[in-house]
């Protein structure tokens, strides 16, 4: 796995989860690059990383990946296409009460392509088929079971020349039911409608995602404004850059908190869509 793809794994495997719950999902990120000397999580994550650019000569696969696997793929084919094996990403991250799992590849094909032949393969099953492409960089395509309250999904998203796919099965109706408000020490854009929160528990960190709609102004309007509610509670903002088409991202910092913010022009006039994705590390919150 190159380097870049395994960048995205982690990104995109916390971001995947406002995906299954929302239909919200990034479509071009850059990465959080960290201000600090890096902590022992990043440092277990990058040496994960080499192990995964090296799998071992049996490439056999562990007792819990193969079930992450198996729970996670069991609703969709193969893709006839794929550039890589399909490998276990994550599993249960939303609490014991919210079973989920997770497992991706990759393939040169464009992301309408992967999509358009999952649409067809629930098409044929004859499922009701839940969908949406957010832009050329990505989307999802699956279905509601309602005998299992599961949401199964093939999400995609285009980077670094290839289309990362992830393939997801989680009963995700008690952590809709259990979702709170945003911590206040968390500055979100003014007038935030309704934003939807999930809080991860990961090893060492506390990461806190969060998802919504600024309902007035323009991209850059919202931008200023939210720059300026973010200085008024201490916190720092980097330079914006591109992060696709209507897009752009900029890095945010505060005392033990690090993160990335992205806004996007939505296609309903005067709505400006909103995503936050805050690490909080053993220091505790202001």
């Amino acid at each position: 796995m190159s380097e870049r793809s395994s960048w995205v794994v982690r990104i995109v495997g916390g971001l995947l989860c406002l995906a299954v719950l929302g239909g919200l999902m990034g479509a071009a990120l850059e990465g959080v690059i960290y201000r600090d000397a890096p902590t022992p999580l990043e440092k277990v994550q990058a040496k994960a990383d080499l192990e995964l650019a090296q799998p071992p000569p049996s490439g056999r696969r562990s007792a819990v990946d193969e079930a992450i696997l198996a729970r996670a793929l069991v609703h969709f084919p193969p893709y006839p296409n794929a550039s890589s094996r399909p490998e276990a990403l994550a599993a249960d991250y939303l609490g014991p009460d919210v079973p989920i799992a997770v497992a991706w590849f990759s393939t040169q094909d464009p992301p309408q392509k992967v999509l358009l032949h999952y649409r067809q393969v629930l098409r044929d099953a004859g499922l009701p088929v839940l969908g949406h492409e957010f832009s050329a960089y990505g989307g999802y395509v699956g279905y509601w079971s309602p005998a299992t309250k599961e949401m199964r999904m093939v999400s995609v998203l285009y980077q670094g020349g290839e289309t990362l796919v992830f393939v997801s099965a989680g009963e995700v109706a008690k952590a809709l039911e259990s979702q709170s408000a945003p911590p206040r020490w968390l500055p979100l854009p003014a007038g935030a409608d309704k934003p939807q929160v999930i809080t991860l528990q990961l090893e060492g960190v506390t990461q806190f995602l969060v998802a919504g709609e600024a309902p007035s102004g323009s991209m850059a309007e919202v931008e200023a404004e939210w720059r300026r509610a973010m200085a008024a509670k201490g916190w720092e903002a980097g330079p914006s850059s591109e992060a696709g088409p209507n897009a752009l991202g900029f890095e945010v910092g505060h005392d033990g908190l690090n993160g990335q913010a992205l806004l996007k022009q939505s296609s309903s006039e005067g709505v400006v869509e909103f995503n936050l994705s805050v690490m909080r590390r053993l220091k505790a919150a202001p």
